[in-house]
C-alpha cells in the first residue's frame, strides 16, 4: 500500500471524506487528489497538529499501527462528530478557530525563533 493510499485509509477510518479533511488540515480542496507519492513535512505537521493520534511512521512506511498508542486522544474528531448533526454556523466558526489557532501557533514559533535568533534574553 502507496502512502497516498494510506492517508486515504486514515480519512476514511475518521469517517470524513477527502474535502472536509482538507479543510480541516489547512490543505487547498482537491489538494489530495493530486498527490502521486508523498507530501511535504509541512502538510504532514499539519495533519499531526490536528490528528495527534496519527502513527506518522505508519503513513509513511506502512509500519506498524495506523494509531499510535501514544497518541493523544482526538477531541477534534470527536467534536466534528458530534457537531454534525449541528448547524453548518458552528461548524464554520468551529473551523474558523481551529484556523486562527493554527495561525497564532506559526506566530508562536516565528517569535522563537526570532528571540533565539537575537540571543534576547
Amino acid at each position: 500500500m502507496e502512502f497516498i493510499e494510506r492517508l486515504k485509509l486514515f480519512i476514511k477510518s475518521k469517517g470524513l471524506g477527502q474535502t472536509k479533511f482538507e479543510g480541516l488540515v489547512g490543505f487547498s480542496r482537491g489538494y489530495i487528489s493530486k498527490v502521486k507519492t508523498s507530501i511535504g513535512a509541512d502538510k504532514l505537521s499539519n495533519i499531526v497538529e490536528v490528528f495527534p493520534d496519527l502513527n506518522l511512521d505508519w503513513l509513511i512506511t506502512g509500519k506498524g499501527e495506523m494509531i499510535d498508542p501514544s497518541g493523544q486522544s482526538d477531541p477534534i474528531g470527536q467534536t466534528i462528530g458530534m457537531v454534525e448533526e449541528g448547524s453548518v454556523d458552528y461548524k464554520n466558526k468551529y473551523l474558523e478557530v481551529l484556523e486562527e489557532n493554527r495561525s497564532l501557533r506559526r506566530e508562536i514559533e516565528k517569535l522563537r525563533k526570532i528571540k533565539h535568533g537575537s540571543n534576547i534574553p
